[in-house]
Formats: C-alpha cells, structure tokens, sequence
C-alpha cells in the first residue's frame, strides 16, 4: 500500500538536463577549478528552472532531474538554460555545453523525489541529445502550444526497453543561426551492426532488438555486477544511429580497455564502442578480470557476405 506521503498519477512533465564533457574539464582545470565551474553551471541551470515553474528534484553527478506543471514551462526552462550559459560572464561556464531532454506524464510522488515510467522516458531521450541540444518526445510536443510547437522539428526515432514501438524524438529550436537543414526524413531498416557483450556465462546481443543494456550492483540491470565499487545504476551501452555509445552515471567511473588501446576512465561522459574490448565499473580492467564485461562489435552485414561463395564466372 502507498503510504500517505506518496502520490500517484500525477501529471508532471520531467526535464534532465547533463553538463557535457566534464572528465575534460577535470584533466584541463583539474579538480578544484572543474568542481567550481560545474558547481557554477548547476546553479545557473537551476535559477533557469526556478524562474520558470519548475523544481529541482534532485542532482546526479552533473546532471540536474528536475519536473514542471506544464511541457511549456519545460521548454522555456530549457530554453532558458542554454541562452543563461551563454550569457556568463565566466569564460569557462560560459564554454559549457549541456544536452536537455524532458518528457511529460503520469508520475509517483514520494516526499521529494519522483518515479515512474515518464521519469524513465526522459532520462532515455536526454541521453540521446547532443551537446547544445534539448530534445522532447511525441507525446510532450501533443502538449506544448501552438507557438511553442511551432520551434519544434523531428529529428529520428529510436527504441526504448519496455516499449513496443519506436520512441519519436523532436527537437526543440532555441536558436536558429547556424541550424542545420534537414532533408525530408524518411524511415529506414535498421543497420546490421550488433554488439556482443559477455559478463561470465551470460552473453546478450545489443540491437535494434535490445537498444540498452545496463550495468550496475541492482537487480534491475542486464549484467548484475556485485562489486562495492559499483553503483546500483552504474552504466550502460546504447545502441544509437547505428553505432554503440557507454554511458557511465557513477561514482567511481568506469573502465574502458578497446582492443590495441590503453585503458582510459569515463566518469559522467559517454565513449563510442568500436571493435572489442573490456569494460569495468569502479575499477581498473586489470584489478578484477571475473567481474569485466567483454564486448566485440561486428557487421552482420558484411560477415555474411564474406561467408557467401564467390559466384562461378
């Protein structure tokens, strides 16, 4: 039963909104100058969200979850937040670029903090923005105004777990010098690329047919890696355009070795999957070899050309 304190069906409409680039930022300033301008940029970001409806609900690393009354006073905040950036008078919070996205429906509310299936919604498309970018689903353009839906153009579609069709992403226009045209948008088969991914006896593939695969010490998570180190919500792998994306949303990072590189730490950023390699959370790839999960990326495409027989001349 629900307690008293906690609410259900509430139509809310929930905004991420995610500092890019910041392991950069910590190796250029290092991390007394980095903590201060990121510490900087969300509050920014916060007044944006302030100013127009909205609440914080809570901050994760350098990422802002925030919710409004209405789509419009999320689109406004978004808005909002990129043009307050660019109006710093701090070169390095003015540099900063941060990718938005929000989605509006029902919601479960308990004391300061917020669940359900939108607040899951929104964190998908905000990881499919770009920098500089706000992106919003079908659903959340059906609620804007019409001279707020006029801004707004369509930009792809992609698969989300739990959901049976393709989720339709719109972007949100909020400056139109040096906006790219687009060509009439058409739909297209997905590609054959796939990525195999290993944690001890378990394999998946990563697709079109499964488009997220998470990591963490939750049970709710594809590979379940119960190590201290690891957060419940650690990091996933995305299939995105054709091409596979790791995301980390940790404490301590996680580990990345490809095949022929040297090992580097993704802490709050993304980096693309190529070829094969070994991922590890919290920790270096050498320190725990059981708990790694291995990855390899092929082209089913041109696999199975290579497997066909040269036709007879």
């Amino acid at each position: 039963m629900a307690s008293q304190s906690q609410h259900s069906g509430l139509l809310r409409t929930i905004l991420f909104v995610d500092v890019c680039g910041s392991t950069k930022l910590y190796e250029t300033l290092g991390n007394t100058r980095a903590q201060a301008v990121i510490a900087k940029t969300l509050d920014v970001l916060s007044q944006s969200t302030a100013r127009n409806l909205g609440t914080v609900v809570k901050t994760i690393g350098d990422e802002l979850m925030c919710t409004f009354p209405a789509a419009a006073d999320a689109a406004q905040a978004a808005i909002d937040m990129q043009r307050s950036l660019r109006q710093e008078e701090d070169a390095a919070v003015k540099a900063i670029q941060v990718r938005t996205g929000f989605h509006c429906g029902p919601v479960i509310s308990d004391q300061a903090d917020i669940f359900g299936d939108a607040v899951n919604v929104a964190a998908r498309v905000v990881a499919h923005a770009k920098p500089g970018q706000i992106l919003i689903t079908k659903q959340t353009v059906e609620n804007l105004p019409k001279e707020v839906g006029d801004s707004v153009r369509f930009v792809g579609s992609t698969h989300v777990k739990g959901k049976e069709g393709p989720l339709e992403l719109f972007e949100v226009i909020w400056e139109r010098e040096n906006l790219t045209q687009l060509q009439a948008v058409v739909d297209t088969a997905p590609g054959n690329i796939r990525l195999t991914a290993r944690l001890g006896d378990v394999t998946l593939d990563v697709g079109a047919a499964l488009p997220v695969l998470r990591m963490g010490r939750g049970t709710e998570n594809e590979f379940v890696i119960m190590d201290p180190l690891a957060s419940r919500l650690h990091a996933r792998i995305e299939y995105r355009r054709n091409r596979f994306v790791l995301i980390d949303q940790s404490l301590n990072g996680t580990y990345l070795r490809r095949e022929g590189k040297p090992e580097v730490v993704v802490r709050r950023d993304e980096a693309t999957l190529e070829g094969s390699g070994v991922i590890s959370l919290g920790q270096s790839t050498a320190a725990i070899g059981a708990l790694c999960v291995s990855f390899t990326v092929r082209d089913a495409g041109a696999s199975e050309m290579q497997r066909r027989p040269a036709p007879d001349r």
